[in-house]
């Protein structure tokens, strides 16, 4: 049994070596191995599948994130270009209102330039008239708006009354000899400028400085107020030394203890206190320190304090020195002298005929350099 299997098998196997055995098992092989080929190719294609649709879900996330990172980026770009476009435009409007002043201020100079262009060559204009008005005419009134210029400055800077109607003269004796019709304007106005001059008072300051300074050295020979002792009388109250003139001795004593016994004076008046030497000298001093700033204020010309001053030296006087003496009775006569004068006046500040003569002798000299060019 075991032979005829072993026949069989072997039998088989050569039928298969011969090609018939071989037909019959190649048929239930690829049978088989189709069903573990298909199985495999399904789970391949179930794992690729999840695995591709792992990575495209993967991938889409990634995907959204970079897109949602690239707007973020370009939001905070926007914000940070509208700010740097907004620091900008301030800038701008700074630049263009820093350029606006620039421009205003250089357009201001350009003005100014221009004026300045304008008066220079209106200088230049005068300055070539003057050249070609060199005749005696044109020199005398230059001259006498000289006068009237030193004039003024008398008047206003010395208050010197007289120095100045005298220039004034003299410049309206030069317009007279110009014999000129078209200055009769001008010699007007001079002529009541110097009417204006003639009606101011003269103040003599040097004069009221040099008497005040005068009774201030005369302070120390003023005499002060009190009582003068009596001079003493001589007597004969000497005794002797005989005793045979007993009388006359008795008759010596008796008069020497009556006469320093009791003595009454009657005074209706009041009396002051005498001064001590200590204080007589402050008093004197403090007396010719008020002169001396009465004579401050004549240079000042304070009126208030020059007559302060003054009332205050003349009480002083009263008070405190013997008013029955000469040479207080004369100072105190000075000093109410002085207290009538007025040490102050208005003066001018400036004479009408200077700014008119100035005109007319710019305008004669524009009429000159006028005449020459039309006639070139």
């Amino acid at each position: 049994m075991t032979d005829k299997k072993n026949s069989s098998q072997s039998a088989n196997t050569k039928t298969t070596n011969n090609g018939s055995a071989v037909t019959t098992d190649t048929e239930s092989k690829p049978a088989s191995n189709a069903g573990i080929v298909t199985g495999a190719v399904a789970i391949l294609l179930t794992l690729g599948l999840g695995a591709g649709l792992y990575y495209h879900s993967h991938q889409q996330n990634q995907l959204q994130q970079q897109v949602m990172a690239t707007l973020q980026a370009q939001l905070q770009d926007q914000k940070d270009t509208q700010q740097s476009l907004r620091l900008q435009l301030s800038e701008d409007k700074q630049t263009v209102a820093s350029q606006l002043a620039k421009t205003t201020q250089q357009l201001t100079k350009m003005q100014s330039s221009e004026k300045l262009t304008a008066a220079q060559l209106e200088t230049v204009q005068l300055a070539i008239a003057n050249l070609k008005m060199r005749n005696p005419n044109e020199w005398m009134l230059a001259e006498a708006e000289y006068l009237i210029r030193i004039a003024g400055r008398k008047i206003a800077l010395e208050q010197d009354i007289d120095t100045s109607l005298a220039l004034l003269s003299s410049a309206s004796r030069r317009l007279t000899q110009l014999n000129d019709p078209s200055l009769l304007p001008l010699r007007k106005v001079i002529e009541q400028d110097i009417a204006t001059l003639s009606k101011l008072p003269r103040i003599d300051r040097d004069g009221l400085a040099l008497k005040l300074a005068i009774q201030a050295a005369e302070v120390d020979n003023l005499a002060l107020a009190g009582f003068t002792r009596p001079e003493a009388v001589a007597s004969d109250t000497q005794l002797s030394s005989d005793s045979a003139d007993w009388k006359a001795n008795l008759t010596k004593s008796w008069k020497s203890f009556s006469d320093n016994f009791i003595t009454i004076r009657r005074q209706d008046n009041s009396v002051d206190a005498l001064l001590s030497p200590k204080t007589a000298w402050y008093l004197t001093e403090n007396l010719k320190t008020q002169l001396l700033q009465a004579e401050l204020a004549v240079h000042r010309q304070d009126q208030a304090k020059f007559t302060q001053a003054l009332k205050t030296a003349k009480a002083w006087i009263k008070r405190y020195y013997d008013v029955n003496q000469p040479a207080t009775k004369s100072m105190l006569t000075s000093l109410d002298s002085l207290s009538k004068v007025t040490i102050t006046t208005t003066y001018p500040t400036k004479l009408s005929s200077a700014a008119l003569i100035q005109t007319t002798i710019r305008d004669r000299k524009i009429n000159a350099l006028t005449n020459t060019t039309g006639a070139e």
